[in-house]
């Protein structure tokens, strides 16, 4: 069988204290990947400079261009790859020496899944002060079908989106497949329709990323309007997937958890950045899906987050689909 072939795209703004370090953990791999793609995503300080100094005996390409968000940039990568596989590797984070060499010998011995999904951990940066502590580790190893995975994932609340603890087919992305959409949280919002596309899973165990906490990344700034905006986003995208036909009942019920927890980080993300919420999507997400369980636990957190409006919404919805649905 032949070797398959995986290209690394990394999209890049403003990491001129970080490249190095991310760029040396791809040329210490006891494997290297077929070829790196680095999309500067119109710096404003050394990073094109650093990615335009490093050299690989692998094809090197580093573009630049306006900036136009983390998902564009990831999606130019992809426009421009020529590998089977496609990994997208943050330009602040870092990998184990044995990432692409582990990942090749997984994807051959199993038959070229669609996806592979493995560990990860996260580390402070020398000058991070904040509290963000992920544990990334999947707890479980084996090949599936979606429901087994999804299954399995959620049992053991391993269902990270983060595209950097994940490699996929190319052929699953492109402007009439994938693509990932331009506000924050564009890679949550992506998740599940990449299961969804996808029909093969290999899950692996191992630490084959590190995350690097560090101040005024996306994740660890304060939350704002960006924020919501994509919280809101990953609500729409899984209504969608949520209402499209061919989904069996129980694909549907791990849909319907997802977007139950979606809708609760949108009204949680509402409260810390002290803006209001769109009552409006909330109520639709709830009726379109029917849901005594999503009206239930968006009335809870509405009295939460102490929208008055949200919570009498969301009492009418309630008695609305309660005489359709019975699910809790």
């Amino acid at each position: 069988m032949t070797a398959c072939s995986i290209s690394i795209i990394i999209p890049a703004f403003n990491v001129e204290n970080y490249l190095g370090a991310a760029l040396d953990s791809i040329k210490a791999q006891d494997q290297l990947p077929d070829e790196v793609i680095l999309i500067d995503d119109g710096s404003t300080d050394r990073t094109l400079e650093i990615a335009e100094s490093y050299h690989f005996p692998i094809p090197y390409q580093v573009v630049s261009i306006q900036n136009g968000g983390q998902g564009n940039a990831r999606n130019l990568g992809v426009s421009l790859a020529s590998s089977e596989y496609i990994y997208f590797f943050d330009s602040d984070d870092l990998l184990t020496k044995n990432c692409v060499s582990t990942l090749k010998k997984q994807i051959n011995s199993n038959q070229y899944p669609d996806i592979l999904l493995f560990s990860g951990d996260s580390f402070n940066d020398s000058e991070y002060q904040g509290e963000r502590w992920v544990n990334y580790r999947r707890g479980f190893s084996g090949t599936f079908n979606r429901v087994e995975f999804l299954d399995k994932a959620s049992t053991h609340k391993a269902l990270f989106c983060q595209p950097c603890l994940y490699v996929s087919r190319k052929s699953l992305w492109g402007p009439q497949r994938l693509a990932f959409e331009a506000s924050y949280l564009e890679d949550e919002a992506l998740f599940f329709p990449l299961l969804f596309s996808c029909h093969t899973f290999v899950v692996f165990d191992d630490v084959l990323f590190l995350r690097r906490n560090r101040a005024g990344s996306t994740m660890t700034m304060a939350r704002n309007e960006k924020h919501l905006s994509g919280a809101l986003n990953c609500v729409r995208t899984t209504l969608e997937l949520y209402s499209s036909k061919g989904l069996n009942d129980k694909e549907r019920r791990h849909t319907l958890r997802r977007l139950e927890s979606r809708c609760i980080v949108y009204i949680l993300t509402a409260r810390k950045a002290g803006l209001p919420v769109s009552v409006n999507e909330i109520v639709k997400a709830i009726v379109k899906a029917r849901s005594v369980s999503l009206a239930v636990k968006t009335l809870f957190y509405g009295v939460g987050a102490n929208q008055s409006t949200t919570l009498s919404s969301a009492v009418r919805a309630l008695k609305r689909v309660g005489k359709v649905s019975k699910q809790v």
